[in-house]
Parts: structure tokens; C-alpha cells; sequence
């Protein structure tokens, strides 16, 4: 059985502002879009063990062209982070007005068990939009709503990384 697998949009239509109101829902919101950011993604891929974050994520980033940045390991958390990879504008990224885009990942575990870790993968989407004179970032690039070709991208690699921790987690099994 595969893991459990809970996906969020930022910018979705259920906000925080429509839960609660007034300086709370600002507070909360700015919290919650820190790491995936309008433009990104964050999503709870599942249990995974300590050798399938640390092999498998890496090798599966690597494939699709990302170089790990930052890795750190705490006594009950783990953190990969992918460079800022440039790529072409998806043709839905396109017609909004990007004439080059880029993404990176940040996979974070924390452990919930003796070796079992809970699993997020984050995504992170960055546009230039030459035509717009508002660039989020002073080194011009800007976050726009993750499009639908970028969701299928991300949704392709996280499927895999899924995949290789599932396969993890029946050949080791966990100690009990």
C-alpha cells in the first residue's frame, strides 16, 4: 500500500483569511507561505527511512539535473536543499509573460519513530517577467501562481522520490 500522500497549493482558494480574520489570518499566511512561497508547492510525501532520504532523494534530484546545496542532519530532523536550477518557461509559464524560469526542492524529514522520518518536498518556482516592471526579488526574478505544467512537473518528481521511499520502507522495514 502506498503511503498516505496530502498535496497543498499555496494560493488555493480556501485561505487562512476565509478560516479566521483580520491580523491572525496575515500572520498565519505569512508563515505558511515562507518556504514554497506563492509559486511553489509543499507536500507531505510520506514515511521514509533515514537511508532513503539521505541515497534516494539526492540520486532521484540529481537525474532530474539538481545539485544538492545544503544537507543538514540534526538528532531528529533532516534537511536537502537543491540549487536554483534555470530551465526553460513551461508554455503556460510562457504565456503569462516569462521568458526564463527557474525551481528548486528542499525535502525535509522529521523523525517520527526510532527510523522512520515523515517526508516533505517543497518546491520552488522563480519567473523573469521582462515586461513587468514589479520584480519581487532585486535580482529580477519573480514568483507567479505555480502554473498546471509546473504542477505535472513537480507532481512527476515527487511521484518518484515516493516511490523509491515506499520501496524503502518494504525491503528494510522498520525496527519496532
Amino acid at each position: 500500500m502506498a503511503p498516505a500522500r496530502r498535496a497543498t497549493r499555496l494560493g488555493s482558494a480556501l485561505s487562512p483569511r476565509a478560516l479566521l480574520g483580520g491580523p491572525s489570518a496575515l500572520f498565519l499566511a505569512a508563515c505558511a507561505g515562507s518556504l514554497a512561497g506563492l509559486g511553489g508547492t509543499d507536500e507531505t510525501i510520506g514515511r521514509a527511512t533515514h537511508r532513503d532520504i539521505t541515497i534516494e532523494i539526492p540520486a532521484t534530484l540529481r537525474r532530474y539535473g539538481y545539485a544538492i546545496y545544503n544537507n543538514r542532519e540534526t538528532s531528529s530532523t533532516l534537511h536537502i536543499e537543491t540549487s536554483w536550477q534555470q530551465r526553460v518557461p513551461f508554455e503556460d509559464e510562457a504565456e503569462l509573460g516569462a521568458d526564463a524560469a527557474r525551481t528548486r526542492f528542499i525535502a525535509q524529514a522529521r523523525q517520527a519513530g526510532p527510523a522512520v522520518y515523515t517526508l516533505r518536498l517543497i518546491s520552488q518556482n522563480e519567473v523573469s517577467l521582462p515586461d513587468s516592471m514589479e520584480q519581487a526579488n532585486p535580482d529580477g526574478w519573480s514568483r507567479i501562481p505555480a502554473t498546471e505544467m509546473y504542477r505535472a512537473y513537480v507532481r512527476e518528481i515527487s511521484t518518484e522520490i515516493e516511490l523509491k521511499v515506499a520501496a524503502g520502507l518494504r525491503l528494510y522495514g522498520t525496527p519496532r
